[in-house]
């Protein structure tokens, strides 16, 4: 096929013509006359090309240096520098322009690849840079990044005919990014005893090879460069623009003029966290990094045995390795460990035992002296185990840490002190107090009982040694077999028919089962016992007569309902009730009945009047139009309040409201608590309308329970009151129980001050305040955890989801955790959490789109969209969500398609997730079984119920 031609037309042009000459006389032709004029002629050519420009490459005939396009540096701190020549065109038109551009790649999720910006249908990306250079002034341009990345450089190569070829070729810029070391993963000689936290080598003196095993998984990243993909694999170039007319995808990219020369390619660059080669060496301990020695570690990994041949080991020896890492920029970063060596066991002496001392750290002390060294790694840890003589029992264990000295300190006492080859220093006697109630001897103990003590003692390498001592019988030890009862008794307050009083509790070895009250007259021999909870430290005595005087006496019970006895020396306190209080007097009682006669027999008088008058029936139907006026503006009080109509009261919130607040508590006693079994400990947070109340509870038969009360204010409004049953009928009748969400206990409808809520106590707290408590501390185990509590709150709104329930305000600062630090939903209700009169106060950064003006309409998909924040606020440890933009520009951002960034602690499986929560149009986002069943396939059920992240997976 002819790719060029051309097509020549000549144009011939002449001048003449004739003329004919008429006879006037007779108007007939006379004759003709022929006019011979100029001729003129020309050409004109038309050129068709549809040869592309070729490279000598392709036909071997290149001069020395021709290439299609090279970078002067392909890994580079300096501007991008492009040259290329070799250039023709084989057709008529020749060589025109060269156009250089440089693009900033970015990395595909679902492709795991790096690629030119895509072409949208609505966004069309523009290059970094780019500019046209003449083929008759073929001068190289350059270019600097703005920032750290890898970058896309493609030369276009056009003839005049306006066709074109292209090449690329692919650079790294960066001349800011370093390697970082994490706290969170160790280099560590994993040869070396665990129990010293990989610090000491148990190696026996005198061999003449020892291998140490080093590990360093995760402990070297380049951050820039891990979190931005630089490393990855190229993708083809996808093909790209049209004409309209025939071209279509023109700008493409042959495989011979892509990137497959030099540093950085089309093809990954084989890393660890973007480490591309790891070197060692080691010797002696020294401050100085070794300059000579280094050797490679191939292929890449993060563990090496080294061998240590002719290296004579001896105790309280010490060897340090240095691990040196480098990145593909040529960055380096050297750390190193030290591990020391001992195989022999302390000597330990016979220790200095003294029973009951009254100086100790309990309140039933005995101290232990334990005499012990160890020259070449020191005392690290005593460990005292109470064992019963006849059967060998072991009762209790307890472990003491042993402080080193400084060395100034140890030259003060140069016979009581010692130092090792490593520079701790050590005190030869550990002087260690002990709970007599350590032993733990049983009330119904044997009599002549005797326990050993044995006594581990323990040097940094953990080799140990033990020696042990008699206890002797137990019954000689204070605090065993004694029972004391409370003491400090305080009346409180004191009225006719009641007494208040407050007590210490006792100290002792044993549970306390329970307290009682023996209540007694001196003239009478009956007595009335009060049952009291074995955590109380305040009583009420009720039901007493005025102005007598009683006696009570106060015991303990200790032990079980099975096993136990009473303290034997009761506290006992005599008091006299207060005199009766004065009732309504005789007179203001006549005053009142007077009264209340003279009113009804007005009232008879105006019936009687009305009704003879004949006004009673027009009376009696406008008085019946009056109540059914009253009761249509109950029905249909959110339209006739013209407080209602602003968009702090969502009509949606405001039905819950009066449905869930003129609802009566049915079928639901098995949460009703009553006042008397909760006592409130201290005051957490005041609300709108109700006060945070720390409390215990002593119901249901258990111990004292930790629990948080939500009670009324003094002010006892009825608006108030009517939230405050709302919220209590709500979770009894819409939200149940799940373990991701805060527990509502019960309630308690007895209180003065109106119906309360008691709720689950969360003592790890907000979930914000965890997060951010550990930006300075983030370790392996707090990564797993991050991960879990993400699952956790899932499955929590999945729940919520399940039974109707929306929340509007999810958030971290409404995520709270238990102990176990499982997350625990909080913050929704009838009413919004935030909710005040006026405005409704929206927190933009958490809310989507289409619910920043109002939450009337807020759904499970709105939801879904704050839990992608939630994720972000929990990996990124606590940020405020977009850091960068202020809350009033955040929705024309999310229009506009913007995105936050990958949190610096999520993987890139979770921040898809993110991103689908994130969808601009609430029907393109998954709901929460969705993501929950996404969520359930990275984790794997453990023990318990527990999930852990499968981090193979990804």
């Amino acid at each position: 096929m002819i790719e060029f031609y051309r097509y020549v037309l000549t144009y011939t042009v002449t001048t003449g013509g004739y003329r004919e000459l008429i006879n006037p006389d007779n108007n007939q032709l006379h004759a003709t006359e022929i006019y011979d004029g100029v001729s003129s002629q020309q050409n004109m050519e038309y050129r068709f090309d549809k040869d592309k420009p070729v490279h000598c490459q392709e036909s071997s005939s290149c001069s020395f240096g021709d290439v299609p396009l090279q970078l002067e540096e392909d890994l580079t701190r300096r501007p991008i520098r492009p040259k290329w020549s070799g250039w023709s065109d084989r057709s008529l038109s020749g060589v025109k322009r060269y156009a250089f551009e440089v693009w900033k790649m970015e990395y595909s999720l679902d492709y795991s690849v790096l690629r030119e910006p895509d072409i949208l249908s609505d966004y069309n990306p523009v290059p970094e840079f780019i500019t046209e250079v003449l083929a008759s002034n073929n001068t190289f341009p350059e270019f600097e990044p703005k920032g750290p990345g890898v970058y896309s450089t493609i030369l276009e190569v056009a003839d005049k005919a306006n066709n074109s070829r292209y090449v690329r070729r692919i650079a790294i810029f960066d001349k800011t990014s370093e390697i970082s070391t994490k706290s969170s993963h160790r280099l560590f000689v994993s040869s070396a005893s665990n129990q010293s936290n990989y610090s000491w080598q148990t190696t026996p003196n005198g061999q003449q090879t020892t291998t140490l095993i080093l590990q360093w998984k995760n402990h070297f990243i380049n951050e820039v460069h891990e979190k931005g993909h630089f490393l990855a694999r190229v993708q083809d170039y996808t093909p790209r623009l049209s004409d309209g007319v025939k071209r279509v995808d023109y700008k493409e990219i042959e495989s011979k003029f892509d990137d497959n020369e030099g540093n950085r390619t089309k093809d990954d660059i084989s890393n660890i966290n973007s480490i591309v080669r790891f070197e060692i060496v080691h010797g002696i301990p020294s401050i100085i990094p070794p300059t000579n020695g280094w050797v490679d570690i191939s292929p890449l990994k993060e563990n090496q045995s080294i061998v240590l041949n002719g290296v004579n080991i001896q105790d309280g020896y010490s060897y340090q390795v240095w691990v040196r890492a480098n990145d593909v920029m040529g960055n380096t970063k050297i750390d190193s460990t030290i591990v020391h060596f001992d195989h022999s066991q302390p000597l330990v002496f016979l220790p200095t035992f003294n029973k009951n001392i009254d100086d100790g750290n309990f309140p039933f002390s005995s101290r232990v002296t334990v005499d012990a060294r160890d020259g070449d790694s020191g005392i690290s840890k005593v460990s005292f185990k109470f064992v019963v003589n006849s059967t060998g029992e072991v009762k209790n264990q307890k472990d003491f840490k042993i402080e080193s000295q400084t060395e100034a300190i140890c030259n003060q006492h140069p016979r009581d002190c010692y130092c090792i080859p490593k520079g701790e220093c050590f005190m030869i006697e550990s002087v260690l107090d002990i709970n007599n109630c350590w032993l733990k001897v049983p009330i119904n103990r044997t009599d002549d009982e005797v326990h050993i003590l044995q006594i581990y003692v323990y040097n940094l390498a953990m080799l140990s040694s033990m020696t042990t001592y008699n206890l002797g019988k137990v019954d000689s030890f204070k605090g065993i077999q004694e029972y004391y009862s409370p003491s400090n008794i305080t009346i409180l307050k004191t009225s006719d028919t009641s007494l208040g009083i407050s007590w210490i509790q006792a100290p002792s070895c044993y549970e306390r089962a329970g307290i009682l009250i023996q209540l007694f007259q001196p003239n009478n021999s009956s007595t009335r016992d009060f049952k009291v909870h074995k955590d109380a430290t305040t009583f009420d005595l009720t039901g007493l007569s005025p102005t007598t005087h009683y006696w009570f006496k106060l015991f303990t019970k200790y032990g079980n309902d099975t096993h136990f006895v009473m303290s034997g020396s009761p506290a006992i306190l005599n008091f006299q009730t207060a005199e009766a209080s004065v009732g309504f007097p005789p007179g203001g009682v006549a005053g009142l009945s007077a009264g209340f006669i003279l009113l009804l027999i007005g009232v008879v008088v105006v019936l009687l009047f009305l009704g003879r008058t004949g006004r009673l029936q027009p009376a009696k139907a406008r008085m019946t139009q009056g109540i059914r006026t009253i009761r249509n503006t109950i029905r249909v009080r959110s339209h006739t309040n013209g407080g209602y109509n602003n968009r702090a009261y969502s009509s949606k919130f405001d039905d819950d409201i009066y449905f869930y607040g003129q609802m009566e508590f049915k079928g639901v006693t098995n949460l009703i608590i009553s006042r008397k079994d909760i006592s409130m400990e201290s005051e957490l947070a005041q609300g709108r309308f109700a006060t945070i109340y720390l409390a215990k509870y002593y119901g249901n038969h258990r111990d004292a329970q930790t629990v948080v009360a939500k009670v009324l204010k003094d002010d006892q409004k009825e608006e108030n009151v009517m939230k405050m049953k709302a919220k209590i009928n709500f979770y009894i009748e819409k939200v149940g129980h799940h373990k991701n969400v805060v527990d509502f206990i019960g309630y308690v409808e007895d209180d003065v001050r109106g119906p309360f809520m008691v709720l689950e106590y969360c003592e790890s707290g907000v979930l914000k305040e965890f997060l951010i408590s550990k930006k300075a501390d983030v370790t392996v185990d707090l990564e797993e955890r991050l991960f879990r509590m993400v699952f956790g709150i899932c499955l929590g709104m999945d729940y919520l989801s399940s039974k109707k329930v929306v929340h509007r305000r999810l958030a971290a600062r409404n995520i709270l955790l238990d102990h176990l630090f499982e997350p625990k939903i909080t913050g929704f209700g009838p009413e919004p959490e935030a909710e005040q009169e006026g405005e409704e106060r929206i927190p933009l950064k958490w809310m989507a789109p289409e619910c920043m003006k109002t939450t009337k309409h807020a759904n499970e998909l709105s939801d879904v969209f704050s839990f992608g924040i939630v994720m972000w606020e929990i990996f990124s440890l606590g940020d405020t969500p977009y850091p960068d933009i202020q809350s009033r520009d955040v929705a024309s951002k999310l229009k506009q398609g913007y995105k936050m960034k990958r949190p610096e602690y999520c993987d890139d499986a979770f921040y898809k997730i993110m991103l689908k929560c994130w969808h601009y149009h609430p029907n393109k986002r998954s709901g929460f079984a969705e993501v929950k069943d996404q969520l359930t396939n990275m984790f794997q059920e453990g023990p318990s119920e527990e999930y852990y992240y499968r981090t193979n997976d990804l």
